[in-house]
Order: structure tokens, then C-alpha cells, then sequence
């Protein structure tokens, strides 16, 4: 490091060239002072003023300001040479040094990021997108709630309407409010018409008639009904579904006994009627055709024995003879009043046919599963006792007043059951001996239970095998 008081020699020689020497800054650019070194006011080529000049202190400073950069630039330098690039001088380290930027202020930065203020439209429009979100949250919300209520109102519905459909119908008359009977074009103003549409208004069943005549020459009546549920055996319960037309497969030719003789005349005349009316309806969905002959004044046909050609005898076997070979079903009516309540009837059991045939599909030993309650205990005890096969209303009477009770009834099965060494005998013989009435056509006659029927009976009340059957030794 050089001292401020080393001597410089001048040479005298011009062959050489020699720089110059160094100045005060030049030297202080190449020195490394720390912020603790005495500073050297002789160092400077600038005259100081006197230290009780005002001008001291500032010239002062700015000595130690320029002494300060050239230190800097100086271990720049330095650190270069360090490095292996000792080529370099103080001025070029200075040029290739970055030059420091200037950091802003907290308030300039602050200041350079705040986000300028909204005006008053802005602000109306932000409320009112604002507003738009929450009305549409709103109507999400209340749609929600409407689709759940009427989710659960559907799921409400489906189950009632499901409870409806598998309610047990046990009264024909019920049917006929979706049953309606077709009948032939010349029955559109006669007194059958009229007769049998006040024998069912009262039931609101649909009496029509037809455009034309379906077989020619011949009156024929049809059925159908209003269908809203339908029967699914894997289930064995009714399913509601929309309402619909179903054709009814029966059918019914209605002649007078007139017609009925001139087509006996022929021997394939009857049967000819029937296959053209077959061929007509045939291709029934659900199964083969039904057919019923309804016969209008056959008896008093056959009382003018003078007109007819045929005897009693002869009509009977043809008819008989056509049933065999066609499968079909005669009805036989004397006034319109029988028409009208045979045509009722037949409506009417077409109703209530398929529930009875689910019925018996689940229940084949039951006759009837609706049963109204008796007017009184004993009343009930004897209609209970009806229900068992082959036991009429008379001879459930005639059991009720030998055991009055089902407590007296099952008292006596027990008894014999524990006394006799013959189980099966002595249970078949409890009411053997109860007395009936009346029979089955109301006509007085008494006459004991016979053995058939008492096991009957027995097997009903007393069997503990699930499996046995009721017909057992009839």
C-alpha cells in the first residue's frame, strides 16, 4: 500500500515513458480504507477551508463521500484480480458492475397498487349481479323443495293407488260401473233396450249398440270393460296402470226359437253359426272364445206341437249335440224380463271374474272369502259353520243348535279324541246325527248329517296336518 509521503522519482530519460504519477484521488480510488481509518485531509489536492469556516464541514463530507465510492470501486476490483480477471482496472469494474436501483418508498409502492374507485354505476351494476345470484339461489332453493314435495306427493299417490287396486272385490254389482254390453243393430229401439238399461242404472254400467251386424243374419251381443289395473302373478298382486279397453272373449248369439229350428234343420246349420261367428272374433288375446246361445220361447214353441216338425226329444239331442262339439253354453228365456236378467247376470259375472279366479288361485278350497257378520253371536257361529264345503245354511243350523258355541263344538272333538282308540272314526262321527231342515232348494225335509259330510267337517275343525285335504272319504 503506498504512503502519502513516498518519494516519486522523475526520471530524466525520454526513452521511456513513464505515467504520471498518481493523483490524491486516484491513490484513495486504489486504497481499502474501513469506516474506522483516520482520513488524510493532506491526501486531497483541493485546499480546505479553515476549520472555523462554515464551508469546512461541507467540503469535509464530500471528501469522505468520494472516498467512501472509491472504496467500493477499489474491492470491486480487488475481487476481480481474485477471481483471475486482474486485467481489468477500477473503471471498467465500475462499468461492468449493475447499477443499483433505487427502492421505492412504502407510500410510492402503496400508493402504485391501490385500486382506483369504483363509480356509481359500477356499484349498481355489482348489486344488482349480486342480487341476480341470490334471487337465483332462491328460485334453486324453492325448486328443491317443490320437487321433493312432489316427489313424496307421487310416492303418496302410488301407494294409495296400489292400496285401491288390491282391495278384495267381493260384489259383483260393483263391476258393472266399468262394464259395458254391446248389442246387435235390431235391438237399438225395442223393449229388451230399454228394459235392461233401467235394470242398470243404478250401477252406471254403459249399455251401446252396435253399427252394423258382425255376422250377417245373425244378433249377436258383446262385452268390455274399463281396465286401470292389471294382475302380475310373480308378485300375485294388482298393479295400477293407465286405464284401457279390454274385449271381453264371450259372446252370445241371441235367436228366437224359430231361428233356433231352421237351423237345426240342417245338420251343421247350428254349427255353422257358430263358426262363422268364431271366425269373425277369433284371435282373442287371452284365450278362446265364449260362446252362449240365449233361446227366446222355446217352450212355448214346442207347446204348438202342430207347427213344429221336430219333437221335444229331437231339439234336446241336437242341442246336446252341438254343445259337445263346439263347447258351447244355451241359455233359454221365455219373456224380455228373463233376457234382461240373464244379460244382467252374465254382465255381471263377467265383472267379477277375475278376482274370483285369483281367488281361487290362492284359496281353491274356500268358496267365498267375503262374508258379512251375523246379525248376532249365534248368527255369526252359523255362518262360520256355512263356509265349510258342502255345508248349506240349513245344515249349519242344525250343527249350531246341537254345539251353540265353537268352544261346545271343539270341547266334543276333544273328548272323543281322548276316549276312543279310533281317532279318525270317532272325530268323522261328532255331528253325524245334527239334524237339517230344509234343502238346498228350501223344500222342509228332515234328515241327519251324513257320514260324508261329517268328516268334512271334522278334517276342517280338528285336522292338525296343514296338508290334509277336506275331501277326505267323500
Amino acid at each position: 500500500m503506498s504512503s502519502s509521503h513516498a518519494v516519486i522519482e522523475i526520471s530524466d530519460s525520454d526513452d521511456d515513458a513513464q505515467p504520471p504519477p498518481p493523483s490524491s484521488s486516484q491513490v484513495s480510488a486504489t486504497s481499502r480504507y474501513s469506516d474506522n481509518d483516520v482520513l488524510d485531509i493532506c491526501s486531497s489536492d483541493e485546499d480546505l477551508p479553515a476549520p472555523g469556516d462554515p464551508e469546512f464541514f461541507r467540503v469535509l463530507g464530500d471528501a469522505k463521500r468520494r472516498r467512501h465510492s472509491s472504496a467500493s470501486a477499489s474491492t470491486r476490483s480487488s475481487c476481480v484480480d481474485y477471481c483471475g480477471d486482474g486485467g481489468l482496472d477500477s473503471t471498467d469494474d465500475e462499468e461492468a458492475s449493475p447499477k443499483k436501483v433505487p427502492r421505492k418508498s412504502r407510500a410510492s409502492t402503496s400508493k402504485s397498487i391501490r385500486k382506483p374507485r369504483k363509480t356509481e354505476e359500477e356499484k349498481a351494476a355489482e348489486k344488482e349481479v349480486k342480487r341476480q345470484e341470490a334471487e337465483r339461489k332462491k328460485v334453486q332453493k324453492a325448486a328443491a323443495r317443490a320437487e321433493k314435495a312432489a316427489q313424496t306427493a307421487a310416492e303418496k299417490e302410488a301407494k294409495k293407488s296400489h292400496k285401491d287396486a288390491n282391495k278384495l272385490v267381493g260384489d259383483k254389482k260393483a263391476t258393472l260401473q266399468d262394464m259395458e254390453i254391446i248389442l246387435s243393430p235390431s235391438f237399438a229401439d225395442s223393449p229388451l233396450y230399454h228394459a235392461f238399461c233401467t235394470r242398470v242404472a243404478e250401477y252406471n254400467m254403459t249399455v251401446s249398440v252396435a253399427p252394423t251386424r258382425a255376422v250377417r243374419g245373425f244378433d249377436v251381443f258383446s262385452w268390455r270393460s274399463t281396465m286401470s289395473k292389471r294382475y302380475d302373478p310373480a308378485a300375485r298382486a294388482w298393479l295400477p296402470v293407465a286405464p284401457y279397453i279390454k274385449n271381453e272373449k264371450t259372446y252370445l248369439v241371441y235367436m228366437t226359437a224359430d231361428k233356433l229350428v231352421e237351423c237345426l234343420r240342417d245338420e251343421d246349420g247350428a254349427k255353422n253359426v257358430v263358426r262363422r261367428v268364431r271366425s269373425v272374433y277369433d284371435g282373442h288375446p287371452d284365450g278362446p272364445l265364449q260362446i252362449f246361445f240365449m233361446i227366446e220361447g222355446l217352450k212355448a214353441f214346442l207347446r204348438r206341437r202342430s207347427r213344429i216338425q221336430y219333437t221335444k226329444d229331437d231339439i234336446e239331442r241336437a242341442l246336446a249335440a252341438l254343445q259337445m262339439a263346439e263347447g258351447i253354453h244355451l241359455l233359454y228365456v221365455e219373456t224380455v224380463p228373463d233376457a234382461v236378467e240373464r244379460l244382467y247376470d252374465l254382465s255381471a259375472d263377467l265383472g267379477i271374474k277375475p278376482y274370483k279366479l285369483v281367488e281361487r288361485s290362492h284359496l281353491p278350497f274356500c268358496a267365498d272369502t267375503h262374508q258379512s257378520t251375523g246379525a248376532d253371536l249365534a248368527d255369526t257361529w252359523t255362518k262360520m259353520l256355512a263356509q265349510v264345503h258342502r255345508v248349506t245354511e240349513a245344515g249349519a243350523a242344525g250343527i249350531a243348535a246341537r254345539f251353540p258355541t265353537p268352544r261346545a263344538l271343539f270341547s266334543a272333538y276333544e273328548d272323543v279324541t281322548d276316549a276312543s282308540a279310533d281317532e279318525w272314526a270317532a272325530r268323522d262321527a261328532v255331528v253325524m246325527n245334527c239334524t237339517v231342515s230344509h234343502r238346498v232348494d228350501g223344500t222342509a225335509k228332515d234328515r241327519a248329517v251324513g257320514p260324508a259330510l261329517s268328516r268334512v267337517v271334522g278334517t276342517v275343525m280338528w285336522e292338525r296336518d296343514p296338508l290334509a285335504l277336506a275331501y277326505r272319504g267323500t
